[in-house]
């Protein structure tokens, strides 16, 4: 199961690193190409933009960094990811812990209760046997 997950991984950071090459290539590419008409841009730009929501501007934003960043953004992707998998797994067997842990600990509990009880009634009979032995001594 182990070498099943490490090779899931091992193929899925070859494909994102393949991914990330392949989007360097293409910037590569695209900065040798002519530039561009801005005087064509600029005429068919409209210079009241649409208002968007800030949440859709925060994305995009963060998306075009991690892009921009080619191979790195590529490696934070899959360590987010990985931290997430990971983390997810270790709160699952954290809680399997602890419900073990409560239910040995209920065990634990009604075990100690016998003892106690147990203990109880041996004090109770050295007690009676001393009293004995001191009414046999006086008597004796």
């Amino acid at each position: 199961m182990k070498k099943i997950k490490k090779l899931t991984l091992l193929i899925t950071s070859s494909l994102v690193i393949l991914g990330g090459m392949v989007l360097r290539l293409q910037a590569d590419f695209t900065a040798k190409a002519e530039p561009p008409l801005t005087e064509y841009y600029a005429m068919t730009q409209n210079p009241h933009p649409s208002p968007s929501s800030s949440a859709e501007t925060a994305i995009d934003d963060v998306i075009s960094i991690i892009l921009d960043q080619g191979f790195a953004g590529a490696i934070i992707v899959i360590l987010f990811f990985w931290t997430y998998k990971t983390d997810k797994a270790n709160r699952i067997s954290q809680k399997e812990n602890f419900d073990k842990f409560v239910e040995i600990s209920t065990k634990c509990s009604g075990h100690m209760e016998g003892v106690s009880a147990r203990l109880e009634n041996i004090e109770r009979e050295i007690e009676q046997a001393k009293q004995l032995e001191m009414m046999n001594a006086r008597k004796g």
